[in-house]
């Protein structure tokens, strides 16, 4: 009973994540709208996050160990490049498109789980891929089957799609062998140096701008509610569910970002993105969920 309750507020937990992070996609918007750099405003987010929770958690740091490194490091550097592929699409496409094409990452996660533990993925996973593609080829293609609807923004995002799948298998890879608050402050510190570097050699630092107004709104809600508490919570509620069953609910997002992008920017979703969309997120029901074709028990030993 106690592990059932541990269980369900860890999924609850998780799902906490897809709506912060759903809201995080529009401040992400504002904060490019407003002219931020694209690597300065990335860098400033896990930078900010390190300082904050280090602050905040300093009692819990451990003696950091060479697999804590090693991991830090390995998770940095795939968050680096999902979030320069996620960030880059942000600002050449919908909020919306932004958020679907990166949960198609949850369709891929059963095969990082394949690559990681040599479990090969059921008939639902690969169902789910082939209606998944269907999802972003209605999103995409016109009459002609021409890429037409597909813009940069909408192939970047899809990129890190692929490195937001490998961070979520290697999180649970990971997250049962370091130390969790070491895990999140050295892959943090990893990801914001490689954009601190890459904004000093790609703009200098004449882009370097002081924050006000709706910037610095919007950077107080990424650093905090869109990066260090979704960080924290999935190292420490991902080791008590299944990779797989993290990702659904992360994955959230994805019908949260839009809902949020209406009120505060007054986006709409044409009705092809809406039937686009709609496709990616059952072919997310239908890995997760096996369309209840498959009992509760056997359902976690497939995971």
């Amino acid at each position: 009973m106690r592990k059932l309750v541990k269980k369900y507020l860890a999924e609850s937990g998780l799902l906490l994540i897809g709506i912060l992070w759903g809201l995080g996609f529009v401040s992400v918007k504002i904060g490019l709208n407003e002219g931020m750099n694209r690597f300065y405003l990335t860098g400033l987010r896990f930078l900010g996050s390190f300082v904050l929770l280090s602050i905040l958690f300093r009692k819990k740091i451990k003696k950091i160990s060479r697999d804590d490194l090693k991991a830090g490091l390995v998770l940095g550097i795939i968050q680096y490049f999902g979030y320069v592929f996620q960030t880059y699409g942000a600002e050449h496409t919908t909020v919306g498109k932004n958020a679907f094409f990166t949960a198609i990452n949850v369709i891929i996660v059963p095969y990082v789980f394949w690559m990681l533990n040599k479990k090969r993925p059921d008939i639902f996973s690969f169902s789910a891929s082939i209606i998944c593609l269907i999802g972003v080829g209605v999103m995409s293609l016109d009459t002609n089957l021409n890429f037409t609807h597909l813009n940069k923004g909408d192939v970047t995002t899809i990129i890190s799609a692929f490195f937001f799948a490998l961070q979520v298998g290697y999180t649970g890879y990971f997250g049962r062998k370091v130390h969790p608050m070491n895990l999140v402050l050295l892959q943090m510190l990893v990801g914001g140096l490689m954009f601190a570097v890459t904004q000093l050699v790609t703009s200098g630092i004449s882009e370097v701008t002081p924050l006000h107004g709706k910037t610095l709104i919007a950077m107080i809600y990424i650093i905090v509610f869109s990066t260090a508490i979704p960080m924290l919570l999935q190292t420490y509620c991902q080791r008590l569910t299944t990779a797989t069953r993290a990702s659904i609910l992360m994955s959230t997002e994805s019908m949260f970002a839009p809902v949020f992008a209406f009120f505060i920017l007054g986006e709409m979703m044409s009705l092809r993105v809406a039937l686009g969309a709609a496709l990616i997120l059952f072919a997310v029901i239908v890995s997760e969920t096996k369309l209840g074709l498959v009992k509760e028990e056997d359902l976690e030993t497939l995971k």
